[in-house]
């Protein structure tokens, strides 16, 4: 499939040289660039996907004992707040300035690949929004984790 698109893109590029505005005007050529990169990005996210067993998020979710996203949901601004105070010592602060700069990434019109640029426009945002879900996912696990294994702050040992 990435051979395919591959030699889509070249055919795509080989037909605006060399014939120009005169073979159906821009439109052919434009057309079969994108899909040789659609097929080709396909393609590569078919092959890199094989190569990975699990997703992130899943093999987040089980490693963690805590298995309930609504849990790790309601943890999540304890967890800011903690981690900003410098009381979370699983979570360095800086991590908080790299959630932060992902969200602005997000939301922001400013991109590295502009989102005119077919499939691989919205890339870039689906890679940077996928890494923070998972990343905020498998810390808030491991932050409700460790909140539980905490002794209560006015129980007693019984010694």
């Amino acid at each position: 499939m990435i051979v395919l698109g591959g030699l889509l893109v070249l055919a795509g590029i080989v037909v605006a040289v060399v014939f120009g505005g005169d073979a159906g005007g821009w439109l052919l050529p434009v057309g079969m660039i994108t899909a040789g990169l659609g097929m080709a990005v396909a393609g590569l996210v078919a092959r890199i996907r094989r190569r990975i067993p699990l997703l992130a998020a899943v093999r987040a979710h089980r490693a963690s004992p805590v298995r309930s996203p609504v849990a790790r949901l309601r943890a999540l601004p304890g967890m800011l707040r903690a981690t900003a105070r410098g009381r979370n010592p699983a979570l360095p602060r800086y991590q908080l300035a790299l959630w932060a700069a992902a969200l602005v990434y997000l939301v922001s019109p400013i991109d590295f690949i502009p989102d005119l640029v077919p499939l691989l426009g919205i890339g870039d945002d689906i890679g940077v929004g996928t890494w923070l879900l998972t990343s905020l996912y498998a810390e808030s696990g491991n932050y409700v984790a460790v909140r539980e294994q905490q002794p209560e702050p006015g129980a007693r040992g019984s010694a």
